[in-house]
């Protein structure tokens, strides 16, 4: 028995010095390559969501009159997909020149199913108000979930940046 023991042992130990010598040559031929080489993987890109989100703005506004933010997401394939989202897919941030945001607001987490058709879009509208004049920057992000069969997927798609400048009303508006 004490034999057969040995036996298995220097089998063991042999198969791993065989693993040992692989890695030391595997790492010898990663010291090989020259650091400012770019090494080549065979590892797939992530595939892209087939969206793209954009937000539109008027370039002037007067202060305290309403104005409409237009934020679309667009699907790029061919095929129709159908998304769930809160009450809106879209959520607004406005900043004014100093970062600092001016919006607020709760959006009710109701799911929502949306068809969106092949190369179709979603567009939503936002009537704001702002008072203080200034040069301010809008964007969205658009939040939902891409159910494709067992798969669920959770997306975020950023908009682009508008900016916009409100005007004072008139003279009276400056007091």
């Amino acid at each position: 028995m004490k034999k057969l023991m040995i036996i298995i042992l220097a089998l063991l130990g042999l198969v791993a010095c065989d693993k040992s010598s692989q890695s030391e040559e595997q790492i010898t031929v990663n010291r090989d390559i020259p650091k400012d080489q770019a090494v080549i993987t065979t590892v797939p890109a992530p595939e892209e969501d087939p969206f793209l989100a954009s937000i539109s703005v008027p370039n002037q506004i007067k202060s305290n009159e309403e104005f409409v933010i237009k934020a679309t997401l667009k699907n790029l394939s061919d095929n129709d997909l159908t998304i769930l989202h809160a009450s809106g897919v879209f959520y607004l941030s406005i900043k004014d020149t100093n970062g600092k945001g001016v919006n607020t607001f709760v959006m009710a987490e109701v799911g929502k199913y949306h068809l969106i058709q092949g190369k179709g879009m979603i567009t939503e509208q936002y009537v704001y108000k702002i008072e203080k004049p200034g040069v301010y920057e809008v964007s969205a992000i658009a939040r939902f979930s891409n159910d494709e069969g067992d798969n669920k997927k959770d997306i975020e798609v950023e908009t682009n940046k508008a900016s916009f400048e409100v005007v004072l009303l008139n003279e009276r508006d400056k007091g």
